[in-house]
């Protein structure tokens, strides 16, 4: 699974009477921000650095020219909605041997810490993603990237997680976390992808 930039924009007030609505651009957890379009009847403004905000008074006006607000005027404004914010995704890998699904002795506290975000956040959206990298057969190498997802699958259901909870998935040597020429053994895409939200 690719890292993806996480946008937040947090917006306050429907667009109805005078009231407005205001939109600002904060970092993801990882500090990374995106770019976010806010469109109305009346234009578009586009945030794209952290803590740019803009406004718009309705729906039929333009949004204002982005200004910065403060850490502590995004606090006072927006605290409570980013209180109850869902925490972020929990994402680790577990790097497999050539040609094998065995467990690698690394999968032990990585389960650990999986199990525990699990319980955390109370999840039941769990996805396992197998891969392979792209030495030997296209073919093979889907049927061992699938080994490898139901391995760990396999060692989820062991510590209690329901297979209802499970997404598995497998892609062999299609989706590298490394792009290689063909017949290229890579250990950085011998995985499986775990996500825990």
């Amino acid at each position: 699974m690719s890292s993806r930039t996480l946008v937040i924009a947090l917006a306050v007030l429907a667009l109805a009477g005078c009231s407005g609505t205001t939109v600002v651009l904060v970092p993801d957890p990882d500090g990374k921000v995106g770019r976010v379009a806010v469109t109305t009847q009346g234009g578009e403004t586009t945030l794209s650095s952290s803590g740019e905000s803009t406004r718009a008074a309705a729906a039929e006006d333009k949004p204002e020219a982005p200004r910065i607000m403060s850490q502590e005027q995004i606090r006072e404004r927006f605290g409570a909605a980013l209180a109850n914010e869902p925490m972020p995704p929990l994402r680790r890998q577990i790097h497999f041997a050539t040609g094998s699904a065995d467990l690698p002795a690394e999968a032990t506290a990585v389960l650990q810490a999986v199990r525990q975000a699990i319980e955390i956040r109370k999840s039941c959206d769990i996805s396992v993603i197998g891969h392979s990298d792209r030495a030997g057969d296209d073919r093979l190498n889907r049927e061992l990237s699938l080994k490898r997802a139901n391995t760990l699958a396999k060692a989820l259901r062991e510590l209690g997680v329901a297979d209802s909870c499970l997404d598995v998935r497998y892609y062999g040597e299609h989706d590298p976390a490394v792009v290689t020429a063909d017949g290229v053994a890579e250990p950085r895409n011998r995985r499986v992808e775990l996500e825990i939200r």
